[in-house]
């Protein structure tokens, strides 16, 4: 049977499940009930599961018929701290929690993934790891895989998966060859000086003088240290320092994020940015400290595996609904953790906009719809691809 009659006829199955996740979300390394669910799900669909020591998440694996090499499908479980506002009959349940960045599409698509591929593995020249991953919101999910050796339970070849994008139609996807999203640093900046009165300059070191010509001399780290060819961002998002307009702070604390799509130039900025804060305050008779967040690396597609994915989609979606995306996104994707480290890779981006305005409002809005359709897509791409590379 071809790949699209094999997803098809779980189709409304799949959306039931969907709907059902959707209203019971769960923040990061929180996610127990829906890692229960998945458990049982494979379980039911004959699906070894991989005890590697996860808190939350699992790890899946299918054995195929024929000896040959793994293909690995990861998806994200997990929800955000933000109310649902869509009216939706199966909206979040719970307060204050919702799938408003459509994991629960990407954690039903590998579950029909796994249902479709398990009933077929016997024409598989090898085998399919199953990632369902926890706090991908945090960042921090993919290297809890990491750190439980994931690879050496399954050994991946190569790693696919996708991620819902409300800009491009339901039925279609997008794919992107190269850098396809930033990585990201935070960092934090403690400057010091010496408190006095406002009116004697004289006698005291301004932090917020400091602070100011310091943050000014960041935004050229961008413009003056990064090639130009490759997107970066800069951003000081938060600054605290004193109480009273006329008395000057003993210290300043500001922080901030740095986003890059190449990983040369990313370390280069880091370094500009701890020469900047050093040098600026000393220059001005104070001192600083800059601490760092362990920042995700950027996400590089493999050409390989998008030109397999290509292919993928040309059997089942027809190359009418495929869309070649010129910009990558200045976002993050701890996705990136895992390849190239450990394989080659490439995630593609799932179109799930419709005819509703509120469809078209992005990631990570309360009032976002997705459309259930896409389950269908991203699983008959995922899985004709995985059929494409273990073919005997």
């Amino acid at each position: 049977m071809d790949t699209k009659k094999l997803v098809q006829q779980y189709a409304a199955e799949f959306v039931e499940i969907r709907r059902h996740i959707h209203r019971h979300p769960e923040l990061s390394n929180q996610e127990f009930e829906t890692t229960k669910l998945i458990r049982e799900k494979l379980t039911e669909y004959g699906v070894e599961i991989c005890e590697i020591g996860l808190k939350t998440g699992v790890l899946g694996l299918i054995h195929g018929g024929k000896p040959g090499k793994t293909v690995a499908i990861r998806e994200d479980i997990d929800a955000l701290p933000m109310p649902e506002l869509t009216g939706l009959p199966y909206a979040s349940e719970v307060e204050g929690v919702c799938h408003s960045c459509g994991h629960d599409i990407h954690t039903t698509t590998l579950l029909c993934c796994a249902k479709v591929l398990s009933e077929i593995k016997d024409e598989l020249a090898g085998n399919v790891a199953l990632i369902f991953q926890p706090a991908e919101e945090k960042g921090t999910g993919a290297q809890q895989f990491v750190d439980c050796r994931f690879y050496e339970a399954v050994r991946p070849d190569v790693f696919v998966g996708l991620h819902v994008s409300p800009e491009f139609p339901a039925g279609s996807i997008g794919l992107k060859k190269g850098p396809a999203n930033a990585s990201s640093d935070m960092f934090s900046v403690h400057v010091t000086g010496k408190g006095g009165h406002g009116a004697h300059p004289e006698n005291f070191i301004d932090p917020i003088a400091i602070s100011a010509y310091m943050i000014t001399q960041l935004q050229t780290v961008v413009s003056r240290e990064n090639y130009p060819v490759y997107a970066a961002v800069l951003t000081i998002g938060s600054i605290h320092g004193g109480k009273a307009g006329n008395v000057v702070p003993d210290f300043v604390d500001f922080s901030g994020t740095l986003r890059s799509l190449n990983h040369e130039y990313r370390m280069k900025m880091v370094e500009a940015i701890k020469r900047i804060v050093k040098s600026c305050a000393e220059g001005m008779r104070g001192s600083a400290e800059i601490t760092w967040e362990s920042g995700l690396p950027p996400l590089v597609n493999n050409d390989e595996v998008i030109d397999g994915l290509r292919a993928a989609a040309e059997k089942t979606i027809g190359a009418d609904h495929i869309v070649m995306v010129a910009n990558p996104s200045v976002g993050s994707e701890d996705f990136s953790v895992f390849f190239p480290e450990y394989g080659p890779g490439a995630q593609f981006r799932l179109g799930s906009g419709n005819d509703d305005p509120n469809s078209r409002n992005g990631l990570h809005n309360s009032k976002n719809i997705f459309d259930d359709s896409c389950i269908e897509t991203g699983a008959s791409v995922l899985v004709q691809y995985v059929r494409d590379f273990l073919s005997a």
